[in-house]
């Protein structure tokens, strides 16, 4: 029997498109659009397997929903929860979910793919050989079913809308009476686009457009033949230069993707992974989200918004908290973006029915987006108030795909050698506000929309980025997970400290041995310099110093000024050093060279004393005490004169 996934969200559009794509995978789908009803169904005669629960709910929120369902009977109370939110999940919401036991905390839009993934997860493979080829690494996957449904249930605009927020790819399938269309999704984004329509064709456009005379359109089927294609024709004909044709095609293929927006009804079928074969390629300029902008000011019928204003009269619109909508690239003009900032719950739909058409089709095409958000009939923002938030932004003109490259490939490469404070441009002591403002402004800079008509490349690198400055935010606003980061960063720091000391003694020792084979040769300037370098590696080591000296006057045997360093030197090698007899073997050469010969006889002696072998130090005190010696018999012969 298949499992049973419980979908809980608000947003039915959502609620929808989930329920027709666990039901694809096999799955028995339940659904709810409130707290009160969410209980509803759990505590009923067939509980779900699995909850998939928004956090945002009408009468009662998704902590809420959780703390009744983990009141109930067992097995009932121990059924995984996910909980899902909008807004970048702060540290009370992850304890909170902790203390619940939920299954994960996520952030939307989840993409498809991987909230399926999780769904397995969970709740089970809903039937034998449903794993992809991914998971399971075979060749050939089995195809994913379609997605299927009506644009009455589901309009056009709140479709894009969707098939963004979950980074579909695949082949959107559109039908109505005899008309026929599919667009092809690349990670959420419309690239391609297809129709059955004769007037459709790039001759009619350009005939409607006024670009070409039907006679011309008339002359150019007729020349045409097999492997012939219409725009060739027309450039033969000196109608168009070949020029025109690329940007003729574009706003052929925007006109076949517009039209759809006037659709009152029809079908839709999504089919996740397919490609789309001799379609006209989309060069939209925008963002999905100015995509259903454009669309609903200029092809959306006005009864279908003050039908949607009629049946939400009691809803309020607010910002969104989803920094993912909040942050879409969408152009609107200074009194719209007024308006979109003065939101604050206060105001119900029905305080706009009797706006301008234009404003109504503007709020409209922003609850469409997702930059909007309505909340239930109170009139009243969720507990986190729109006005604590900051108003969408406007990104204005995208900058082309080179200069976004660049901008995002420094982005990256900066980020990859920086710490999470780094990364958001904060410092340590930085308080959670100033760590938000920082978050929001990068979020804006790197959100995948600013990508939508750049290269898969392109958008690799924006998601990465977004990603990092995700991760950041989300660490460095939880206490807890804050204070985990700094402790492991202190101890990063240390153990990289150490690695770098331990290297840096190790090229100290090599410079070191060096010296010494150089001072065997007799290359008192080679061996200075390399005992100079080990003394710059690791200064604090008694031998360098005791070796540096000595090669120094070596290097300089007639300059006094240079033994009185060396002797410094050795003299610090030698409290470093203590019990090593080099220091003392140099002191004393030192020493004698500057005509100490008891200061020196001192220190050839306690290098003995250390190494009884030093057969340096040995040979010297012998010539000491031969010269003593002969110095004795030479007086004695002078007295017996």
């Amino acid at each position: 029997m298949p499992a049973t996934v419980l979908c809980v969200d608000n947003d039915r559009a959502l609620v929808q498109i989930l329920a027709k794509a666990l039901g694809g995978e096999g799955y028995k789908v339940q659904t709810a659009f409130d707290g009160d009803q969410a209980v509803e169904v759990i505590s009923g005669a067939t509980p779900p397997d699995l909850v998939l629960l928004d956090l945002i709910l009408p009468r009662r929120d998704g902590f809420e929903v959780l703390e009744a369902l983990r009141g109930l009977e067992a097995p009932v109370r121990d059924t995984p929860v996910v909980l899902l939110t909008g807004c970048s999940p702060g540290p009370e919401y992850r304890r909170r979910a902790e203390s619940l036991g939920a299954a994960a905390l996520l952030t939307k839009p989840q993409p498809l793919d991987d909230l399926l993934g999780i769904v397995r997860e969970h709740a089970g493979e809903a039937r034998p050989g449903a794993g992809t080829a991914r998971n399971t690494g075979a060749r050939a996957a089995r195809k994913a079913p379609p997605l299927t449904g009506t644009l009455r249930d589901l309009p056009f605009p709140a479709l894009l809308h969707h098939l963004h927020g979950l980074r579909a790819s695949g082949v959107l399938h559109l039908v109505t009476g005899k008309r026929r269309k599919w667009v092809e999704f690349a990670d959420g984004y419309p690239v391609s686009v297809r129709s059955n329509l004769v007037n459709e064709c790039l001759g009619n456009f350009l005939v409607r457009s006024g670009r070409i005379s039907h006679s011309a359109m008339a002359e150019s089927r007729k020349r045409m033949g097999p492997g012939k294609l219409q725009g060739e024709v027309l450039v033969a004909m000196d109608v168009l230069s070949q020029d025109d044709i690329p940007a003729a095609l574009e706003a052929q293929a925007a006109e076949k993707l517009f039209e759809v927006f006037e659709w009152s009804s029809g079908k839709f079928r999504f089919e996740r992974s397919a490609r789309l074969q001799r379609a006209n390629e989309l060069a939209l300029s925008g963002s999905p989200a100015n995509l259903i902008l454009h669309g609903v000011r200029e092809r959306v019928p006005i009864d279908r918004v003050d039908d949607y204003f009629a049946a939400n009269a009691d809803a309020a619109p607010v910002p969104a908290e989803s920094p993912f909508y909040r942050f879409q690239e969408i152009e609107l003009e200074p009194d719209h973006q007024n308006l979109l900032a003065g939101l604050d719950g206060s105001r119900c739909l029905r305080d706009f029915r009797e706006a301008d058409e234009g404003l109504r089709r503007v709020l409209y095409a922003l609850v469409e987006t997702g930059l909007l958000e309505l909340r239930g009939g109170s009139g009243r923002p969720s507990p986190e108030s729109a006005a604590s938030r900051p108003a969408s932004r406007s990104a204005g003109v995208r900058p082309d795909d080179e200069a976004l490259r660049v901008e995002l490939a420094a982005l990256a490469e900066r980020m990859r050698g920086q710490d999470h404070f780094e990364a958001l441009g904060v410092s340590e002591s930085a308080a959670p506000e100033e760590i938000r403002e920082s978050y929001e402004r990068l979020a804006a800079r790197v959100h995948p929309d600013r990508a939508s008509g750049s290269s898969r490349a392109v958008r690799s690198l924006a998601g990465e980025v977004a990603n990092r400055v995700t991760e950041a935010y989300e660490v460095l606003t939880d206490p807890r997970r804050r204070t985990e980061y700094l402790l492991e960063r202190r101890k990063a720091e240390r153990d990289a400290a150490e690695r770098a000391a331990g290297r840096q003694v190790l090229d100290a020792e090599l410079e070191f041995q060096h010296g010494e084979a150089a001072m065997r040769q007799r290359d008192y300037a080679g061996s200075l310099r390399h005992f100079g370098k080990a003394l710059e590696l690791y200064p604090d080591e008694g031998e360098y110093h005791a070796h540096y000296g000595w090669a120094l006057h070596l290097s300089h045997p007639g300059d006094d000024s240079m033994l009185h360093e060396a002797i410094e030197h050795v003299r610090r090698g030698l409290k470093l050093a203590s019990r090593s007899e080099k220091p003392y073997l140099f002191l004393g050469r030192l020493c004698k060279a500057r005509g100490s010969s008891g200061a020196a006889e001192k220190m050839f002696t306690r290098a003995v004393q250390i190494d009884p072998n030093c057969a340096e130090a040995l040979s010297e005190l012998r010539l000491i005490h031969m010269r003593r010696e002969k110095k004795k018999g030479l007086v004695r012969r002078l007295l017996r004169r």
